[in-house]
């Protein structure tokens, strides 16, 4: 097992960086958790999957880091493995974004290739397009190649981000259950 990047080699792009998780971040990991007012938000930081209870983080911090770390080589049930990285600016976490190493069923319909989350208080900086910059720079991406990306329609915000990095719009798509419309875009890093 390798991997495409040492958890002590941070990617740099600007102010920003990406580094793998590791426990010594637990603090301002934390400290973005409880800026998030809503539980999707607090689902999609912690990164388990919907049935992830939101007390995880109050468990053993060192097992949790481990989880997302082996989340490169093992496939939880009915997840893809990924790669998942925090971004920093100084000894701050940022935000959460990891790069699926291929798509299922579902998340070639909606979910695409990258997830990202930033904090509320680093929100309209410029983070979520310089970690989505600084991970598709990465060798995991360029071994993926053509990535998709996706966001809810009328999230004008993320939308900016993916087409700011190159992504093309290709279609949109209702996931149907009342969820809301997904716009779907490409970028080839190859």
């Amino acid at each position: 097992m390798t991997s495409d990047m040492p958890a002590s080699s941070p990617i740099s792009n600007d102010s920003l960086v990406l580094v793998r998780p590791h426990a010594r971040y637990r603090k301002t990991y934390l400290e973005g958790f409880r800026e998030l007012t809503n539980d999707a938000e607090r689902t999609a930081w912690i990164y388990l999957g919907e049935a992830a209870p939101l007390d995880t983080l109050d468990g053993d911090f060192d097992a949790y880091v481990n989880t997302l770390l082996n989340r490169e080589f093992e496939r939880p049930p009915g997840f893809v493995c990924d790669t998942i990285y925090w971004g920093l600016v100084g000894d701050t976490v940022v935000g959460r974004i990891a790069l699926r190493h291929e798509l299922n069923e579902m998340l070639a319909m909606v979910g695409g290739h990258i997830g990202y989350i930033v904090r509320p208080s680093y929100r309209n900086t410029g983070m979520a397009s310089a970690m989505l910059r600084a991970i598709l720079d990465t060798d995991r991406a360029r071994a993926v190649g053509r990535l998709l990306l996706t966001c809810d329609d009328g999230n004008a915000a993320s939308e900016r981000v993916i087409v700011r990095n190159g992504g093309i719009y290709e279609s949109s798509v209702s996931p149907g259950s009342g969820r809301p419309a997904k716009r779907r875009f490409w970028i080839d890093v190859r």
